[in-house]
C-alpha cells in the first residue's frame, strides 16, 4: 500500500491516472466515490493490480498493490521503486510504503 500526501483535483487524478495507466473510475465531486482507477499491469517484472482509492471519511489518497503468488522481496521492492517513480513523476507526493504480508 502506498500512501499519497496532499490533496488531488482534477488534473493531478489525470496525471496520476495516466502515469500509472488507471482506467478512469470514480467522481471527486461525489463524496462517496472511493475507487479510482485501476489497472492490472506488469512493473519492474512484477504482475500486479494497482487501485487508487480515496478515504470517504479522511479523504486521503492510497494506493493498494495486489501481487499475486509470492514473489521475491528484490522483485517487491524495485515494483515499489518503480510506482513510487511514476506517481512522483506525475506530480503527486508519496507520503509512505507498507507493505502487507
Amino acid at each position: 500500500m502506498i500512501d499519497l500526501r496532499g490533496h488531488l483535483d482534477g488534473a493531478s487524478l489525470g496525471r496520476l491516472r495516466a502515469a500509472l495507466g488507471l482506467n478512469g473510475v470514480g467522481r471527486l465531486g461525489d463524496d462517496w466515490d472511493e475507487l479510482f482507477g485501476e489497472v492490472y499491469r506488469t512493473i519492474a517484472g512484477v504482475a500486479a493490480s494497482v487501485e487508487l482509492w480515496r478515504d470517504v471519511d479522511s479523504r486521503g489518497w492510497r494506493l493498494d498493490i495486489e501481487l499475486p503468488g509470492d514473489p521475491d522481496d528484490s522483485d517487491v521492492q524495485d515494483l515499489l521503486a518503480a510506482v513510487r517513480a511514476e506517481v512522483e513523476a506525475a506530480g503527486v507526493q508519496v507520503a509512505s510504503i507498507a507493505r502487507r504480508r
